[in-house]
């Protein structure tokens, strides 16, 4: 499981334009796709080796950047 998804971490970045913290947005295949919550989650996680790309931005400045997390067996 993404520990990012099910709220056991935060995300942690520092924005590289302004050192504001980042807002995780989420998966950003959420952004992508028509809405559907979960109904990909764990197929998308399983082609990408148990990897989960979320979408990070500044609130402060408006930068973006992605953040990839490897998800943790529990």
């Amino acid at each position: 499981m993404c520990p990012l998804c099910n709220g056991l971490r935060d995300a942690n970045v520092q924005c590289g334009a302004c050192g504001q913290k980042m807002e995780d947005g989420g998966v950003y295949t959420d952004y992508e796709d028509d809405y559907a919550p979960y109904e990909l989650t764990a197929h998308v996680r399983q082609q990408n080796e148990g990897r989960c790309t979320h979408l990070l931005f500044c609130a402060a400045c408006g930068k973006q950047q992605y953040l990839i997390v490897q998800s943790e067996w529990m």
